[in-house]
């Protein structure tokens, strides 16, 4: 749902832009006189900084939230006034937001069971894994900012992972997990870095993610896998970054 709900606002956006672009170049409206002076390249890019922006609120990526509003800072310095501060003491400011609220914000997760490893801020990660009797699953978290880490995932009864890499490498191996059911559903969010997905040689993927300024790089192929083959849905958003989906 939030996959399409993403979808739906970039679409709507974008439609926005290419409407006003155009009634602006017919003269059918001008432009206020605060953004004269901005030309249409910087207009253009600060309208898709505010599209990464509304994406990257609804999933609550903050590496994807204060760098684009730094940016569009930036291009509007000197109609807002704050041409002393940029480009560098705006930039550094986002950066230190995003570590802040990723901090004292941190995604919350129904599970159980903390097993504390090294991923998440400066190496840092917590796993979690569901054990309560509303699931026969196991529930995966990875996290990793500011750093390169590799994770392999054990679960027997895998259900669903949650993947976040922001300014940093994450490598996740599937090809030692079995799913609990016929799918598994791996929730990513990678910005400003790479994620790299390995999944099994028998599990049928299926890409959802939503790739804004970023890449989303399919590697897997279908055809040979069985027709009751697992299910293994990613989905998620990928700003400023890369993701890159294998098989293993």
């Amino acid at each position: 749902m939030k996959t399409r709900i993403n979808t739906v606002i970039t679409g709507l956006l974008l439609i926005v832009l290419a409407v006003s672009l155009i009634l602006w170049k017919l003269n059918v409206f001008n432009l206020p006189v605060a953004l004269a002076g901005v030309g249409v390249f910087g207009l253009i890019v600060a309208f898709i900084m505010a599209v990464c922006v509304v994406q990257n609120i609804i999933d609550l990526n903050f590496g994807g939230i204060f760098i684009p509003l730094a940016i569009i800072a930036i291009i509007f310095d000197d109609a807002l006034g704050i041409t002393a501060i940029t480009p560098w003491v705006v930039l550094i400011a986002a950066v230190l937001l995003t570590i802040a609220f990723g901090m004292l914000f941190p995604k919350h997760h129904r599970f159980s069971n903390h097993l504390k490893g090294n991923n998440g801020f400066g190496g840092k990660y917590t796993q979690y894994t569901e054990t309560s009797d509303e699931s026969n699953g196991g529930y995966v978290m990875h996290s990793m900012r500011f750093g390169s880490a590799t994770k392999y995932v054990r679960s027997q009864d895998l259900v669903k992972a949650d993947l976040t890499s922001s300014f940093g490498e994450l490598s996740v191996f599937f090809d030692g997990a079995h799913a609990a059911g016929d799918k598994v559903v791996i929730d990513c969010r990678a910005s400003f870095g790479q994620m790299n997905i390995f999944v099994p040689q028998g599990w049928e993927v299926i890409n959802k993610t939503n790739a804004i300024f970023g890449s989303s790089v399919d590697n897997t192929n279908n055809h040979n896998v069985p027709e009751n083959a697992v299910k293994c849905v990613i989905q998620g958003s990928v700003s400023f970054g890369e993701l890159v989906i294998n098989r293993v």
